[in-house]
């Protein structure tokens, strides 16, 4: 396998794990913060510039993740030979890995959190 094609597949999983991160942002993160205190609940509206830019500060680390991940699977696998598992097989399972470490983090991090401010 080139290093033409090896660039083709690293520059197609960025772009599909940008797209794909922030479609998964747009699910997840809230535009809102909730702050409940002993009898008193106060929601804040995140401004609309600071909201975008967590969207893309999470897109872009899903779509550097899923680079990297592809990067070492063909480093590691080498070339293929024909009617092996195609591109798509490789990235879905790339992003999919990805995407658990990201949620495993993000759970450990709100435990943190909330382990901390009690």
């Amino acid at each position: 396998m080139g290093v033409i094609e090896i660039e083709k597949k690293l520059v197609k999983g960025a772009i599909y794990g940008f797209l794909i991160g922030l479609a998964l942002a747009l699910v997840f993160i809230p535009d809102t913060i909730t702050r409940i205190d002993s009898n008193m609940t106060t929601i804040y509206s995140i401004p609309i510039r600071e909201y975008l830019f967590e969207l893309l500060r999470f897109a872009v680390k899903t779509s550097l993740a899923t680079t990297l991940v592809l990067w070492i699977r063909e480093s590691y696998t080498g070339s293929r030979k024909k009617g092996e598992p195609s591109f798509v097989i490789g990235f879905i399972k790339g992003f999919v890995i990805v995407f658990v470490l990201i949620i495993l983090v993000l759970i450990v991090l709100s435990l943190v959190t909330i382990f901390i401010s009690r």
